[in-house]
C-alpha cells in the first residue's frame, strides 16, 4: 500500500443496526402531516432500511427525533407556543431582531422575524435570541422612556466617541432612536445633524448661585 493510501484511508462504513418495528414505524410516520423536507429524509432512510436491512446509530437517532417531533403532545406544545408567541413574545422578538440584524449573530433568524409575515421562531430560537444580556439591554433601550425627548436641549459629552467640535456644546434633540443596544438620538449641534448614543449626551446643569 502506498504512503498516500496509508495516510488517507477511507473510513469504514458505520455498522448497520436492526431497527425494531422499522417498517411499521416509517409507515406510521410517513402517513402523518409532516414537512416535505422530513418526508424526503424519512423516505430515504426507509429505503435504506429495506435495501440494507438496518440503519446506522445516527440514522436511528434521526428517526427517533423525528418521531418525537410529530408526537401529538409535541404538536400540541408547538401550537400553544405559536399562540403564546403572537400574544406575548412577538414584540420582544422584533426589538431583538432589529438589534441583531445589524450584527453577525442571529442575522438569518432576525431577518426572517422582520421580513416574513407569519413567521414564528421556535421557542428555543426565541430564547436564544431574546434571553441573553445583550438582548436585555436592547429591550430596555427600546421600551424605556427617552432620556432626552424630542425638543430637549442637552450637551455633548467629551469622550473619544464624540467629535471634538461638538464636545461640551449645546445640542437640540430632533429625533429619538430606541432600537439597538443603546438608545440614541439625532441632535443638532453647531449647525450639524448627527446621531449619538444617549449615553454620549448629558443634561444641562444649572450653575449654583454664588452666596
Amino acid at each position: 500500500m502506498s504512503y498516500w493510501h496509508q495516510m488517507y484511508q477511507r473510513s469504514s462504513p458505520s455498522p448497520r443496526l436492526e431497527v425494531e418495528n422499522g417498517e411499521a414505524r416509517f409507515e406510521a410516520l410517513l402517513s402523518k402531516d409532516i414537512t416535505e423536507r422530513d418526508k424526503e429524509f424519512m423516505t430515504s432512510l426507509r429505503d435504506q432500511l429495506l435495501s440494507k436491512g438496518g440503519l446506522s446509530s445516527k440514522q436511528i437517532a434521526c428517526l427517533v427525533r423525528t418521531e418525537g417531533k410529530y408526537d401529538p403532545s409535541a404538536i400540541a406544545e408547538r401550537k400553544a407556543w405559536v399562540a403564546l408567541y403572537a400574544d406575548r413574545h412577538r414584540e420582544t422578538a422584533i426589538i431583538c431582531a432589529k438589534f441583531y440584524v445589524t450584527t453577525q449573530y442571529f442575522r438569518d433568524l432576525a431577518t426572517r422575524v422582520l421580513t416574513e409575515e407569519g413567521f414564528v421562531p421556535t421557542q428555543r430560537q426565541w430564547q436564544a435570541m431574546c434571553c441573553n444580556k445583550y438582548a436585555e439591554k436592547a429591550i430596555i433601550a427600546a421600551t424605556a422612556k427617552p432620556i432626552f425627548p424630542t425638543g430637549t436641549l442637552c450637551k455633548v459629552r467629551k469622550n473619544r466617541d464624540t467629535r471634538p467640535a461638538h464636545q461640551n456644546e449645546l445640542a437640540l434633540v430632533v429625533a429619538n432612536h430606541p432600537s439597538g443596544l443603546y438608545a440614541s438620538s439625532t441632535v443638532l449641534v453647531n449647525g450639524e445633524t448627527v446621531i449619538y448614543d444617549d449615553r454620549r449626551l448629558k443634561s444641562l446643569t444649572r450653575k449654583r448661585k454664588s452666596e
